[in-house]
């Protein structure tokens, strides 16, 4: 008998969760977000990601996170990341999430891997997380970042 309870809440409730209703933002609030100070220190780190450029993006994280992620680790991780998904090839701008003081930006790289016999390429997309925040002076930092 518990378990039909227990049935029939659970349907209710995803029953509600279907009835949502979401709005888009106008195509010129999405035109302005892409522009922010933040989404440019993200774009520049993307690209130094696709031109395997490890001084470039080491240079944009903070002073504690260059310590712990330097050149070795972005070589070691982009080789990691070359050999599981394939070759960067192109990103695009998803979303940003809305916290108090820190702000997650999401966004889509493309990669590129080719079969073993080097003759069809496969395309893959994975989604990669860039975690931006402000110091006392207001200078914009990239915390963190990481592949989702």
């Amino acid at each position: 008998m518990k378990i039909f309870r227990l049935l029939a809440v659970a349907g209710g409730v995803l029953f509600l969760c279907g009835c949502t209703t979401v709005s888009e933002l106008p195509a010129e609030k999405i035109s302005q977000e892409c522009s922010t100070p933040e989404l440019q220190l993200c774009r520049q780190l993307l690209v130094a990601f696709l031109k395997n450029d490890a001084s470039a993006f080491v240079s944009r994280l903070t002073p504690e996170n260059q310590k712990s992620f330097n050149k070795e680790e972005f070589a070691a991780a982009r080789q990691n990341m070359l050999k599981t998904v394939g070759e960067p090839v192109s990103f695009r701008y998803l979303t940003s999430l809305e916290f108090v003081t820190l702000q997650p930006h999401i966004w889509v790289v493309r990669f590129k891997r080719t079969d073993l016999t080097k003759k069809k390429e496969f395309f893959s997309e994975a989604l990669f997380r860039v975690v931006t925040g402000r110091d006392k002076n207001g200078q914009i930092y990239v915390l963190g970042f990481n592949f989702l």
